[in-house]
């Protein structure tokens, strides 16, 4: 099953509805104590903002009355009024972004889990691009929707309705006709300034950060699941989410201290201004009365009811977004345990392949009705082309793919009766693909068993001359290898994914040819090692060099996804001339 459907639109199940009482109900309401304090300081905001066009008009009632004896009266007035504004407008956009960054970072660390904890195929088959644009793009639609839905809807509407009323206490036939034709007159005359291009730089390096994080997680989800990883890197992420937050909300609220600077400034100097021409009426001058104060609150009103006019195009894109993220969220596993998990001694079972049938998605077959057994502490090759359908059986032996027919079993108990992480924990992954993790030499090696110490980790490490390279290294096993490991080459990032493995000590031990980046001296040290190593466990190969299958117990040859023959190197070196080609390479591929 799907994890999600890429033809993703909005009402697919769900209407807006449901989905705004859903998004309430399971994201929104455990903030609502924010939410209140928010809207308490926007009814401020609104009041405020309502006060000017009357301290207009009172200011000119004073100029026509020439009483100046309260004349002293305005400059403190409006900047009282804008001071109060600036600082309940501060406080909350701090509350609102607030309340919108904890939403979507709650929602991040969801779809993280779950993916984490989803089959393998449903991340591979969306791609990593995919998955972390869900992470960035669809929750900064969501976060954008919520900050517009808390400052349109609710700040801007009581805006309108208290500047509405104050039209109407000035001049109420005016206010009618306006009302009437407003709509069409509108049109918008502030527009934000420019964005401050250092604060950008800092909010694009944090996402880089995050995305960084969450792509090396997807692209090696096989190790992870392996080793059972997952709650690691789970709270890994979730710490990188929680500082991102924190970067933005310390950008957030230095940006928004211009707030309160602006609108004192911007109240002085009115008060100054109509102070002046006031003194200047004084002498003269004629009224401009009641009409102005009508004028200033017309114009006020013009951006509040532009950006509620364009609110539902960002919330129609924030409720896709939701749509989106809700599919992860309610995607269900094919790959589960079962209700009634079988209890297996790993260490003295057979593993066997019964008539094992396997396709990947979109219906190429790796696998066609194959047939072998494992006995219990014995070591099995796996030869063949690239293609044949070695590397899937590791993929099914730790379950991250379900095959189509057939059966796996450990033991007695199909692998689908195991418990998950019992299998998982009972099996070592040693891949050609080493998958190494940006964080020390010990840490990486550590992956293998989270509670190991540091004498048990130096003492697997020179089992396979990882404490040959890390000894000239300044800072030791304290050293930071970078992504993928590019502080190595090839052979030592070999060597530590191999010391993982040999750390966590699984009864059962998959080889995808681990020793074929090291060069002879090393591959003959590190096979000594492994012959002792191997006396004690359940080992399958896959083969790349001979002197791997000359040590094995028994070779499987596979070609095209089928077994075509299996048995002892001498045997099938006499009568199968595919085996005979391959080994004649001394390499196979």
């Amino acid at each position: 099953m799907m994890l999600f459907d890429k033809n993703e639109k909005i009402y697919l199940n769900d209407s807006t509805r449901s989905l705004v009482k859903r998004l309430w109900v399971e994201w929104v309401k455990v903030h609502l104590k924010l939410i209140i304090a928010a809207t308490i300081l926007m009814v401020i905001v609104a009041i405020t903002t309502s006060l000017y066009p009357l301290l207009i008009n009172w200011t000119y009632n004073l100029f026509e009355e020439k009483n100046d004896n309260l004349l002293y009266l305005i400059p403190i007035s409006i900047l009282f009024v804008a001071g109060l504004k600036g600082f309940s407008y501060y406080g909350q956009t701090i509350l609102v972004n607030s309340i919108a960054l904890k939403i979507t970072a709650s929602l991040q660390k969801a779809m993280f889990s779950k993916l984490l904890n989803s089959e393998i195929n449903n991340l591979e088959k969306q791609g990593s691009g995919s998955l972390i644009s869900r992470f960035t793009n669809d929750t900064t639609l969501i976060h954008d929707a919520l900050n517009r839905l808390f400052n349109n809807l609710i700040r801007d509407s009581l805006t309108i309705i208290a500047l509405v009323a104050v039209m109407f206490y000035l001049d109420w036939v005016l206010s009618i006709i306006t009302i009437l034709i407003y709509p069409i007159a509108s049109i918008p005359i502030v527009k934000i300034g420019n964005k401050v291009r250092a604060l950008s730089y800092i909010a694009q390096k944090q996402i880089g950060y995050l995305t960084s994080s969450l792509n090396q997680s997807f692209s090696n989800s096989r190790t992870i699941k392996s080793f059972q990883l997952e709650e690691v890197e789970i709270l890994k992420t979730n710490n990188e989410i929680d500082q991102r937050v924190k970067n933005l909300m310390s950008i957030i609220k230095t940006r928004q201290w211009l707030e309160p600077i602006i609108e004192i400034l911007g109240g002085l100097s009115v008060g100054i201004v109509l102070t002046f021409v006031g003194y200047r009426m004084l002498n003269g001058y004629g009224s401009i009365g009641e009409f102005t104060g009508f004028i200033t609150a017309l114009i006020m009103a013009a951006q509040p009811v532009r950006a509620i006019g364009t609110l539902n195009a960002v919330l129609q894109e924030g409720l896709s977004a939701v749509k989106r993220i809700f599919d992860i969220l309610d995607a269900k596993d094919n790959i589960v345990d079962s209700n009634n998990p079988e209890s297996v001694n790993f260490n003295d079972s057979d593993i066997a392949f019964n008539n094992v049938s396997f396709s990947y998605e979109g219906g190429v077959e790796a696998l066609n009705n194959i047939s072998f057994k494992v006995p219990s502490r014995s070591t099995i090759a796996i030869v063949g082309d690239s293609g044949a359908g070695k590397s899937t059986i590791f993929n099914l032996m730790l379950r991250l793919y379900d095959i189509d027919t057939g059966k796996i079993t450990i033991g007695k108990s199909s692998i689908s009766n195991i418990k998950i992480s019992n299998l998982r924990n009972a099996i070592s992954l040693v891949s050609q693909d080493t998958t190494i993790f940006n964080d020390t030499i010990i840490n990486n090696i550590k992956l293998g068993k989270l509670n190991a110490t540091h004498s048990e980790i130096v003492e697997v490490s020179k089992k396979v001359n990882v404490d040959s390279f890390v000894t000239n290294l300044e800072l030791g096993y304290d050293t930071v290898l970078g992504e993928n490991g590019i502080a190595l080459s090839g052979g030592q990032t070999q060597r530590i994914s191999i010391a993982r493995a040999l750390l966590k000590d699984s009864p059962i031990l998959l080889l995808d040819e681990a020793t074929s980046a090291l060069d002879t001296i090393n591959e003959t040290e590190i096979q000594k090692s492994f012959q002792e190593f191997f006396k004690l466990k359940t080992v399958i190969v896959i083969a790349h060099r001979l002197s791997t299958v000359l040590n094995s117990d028994n070779i499987l040859v596979m070609k095209d996804g089928k077994l075509i023959d299996q048995g002892c190197h001498d045997d099938l070196i006499k009568r199968n001339a595919y085996y005979k080609k391959l080994t004649k390479m001394h390499l196979i591929d």
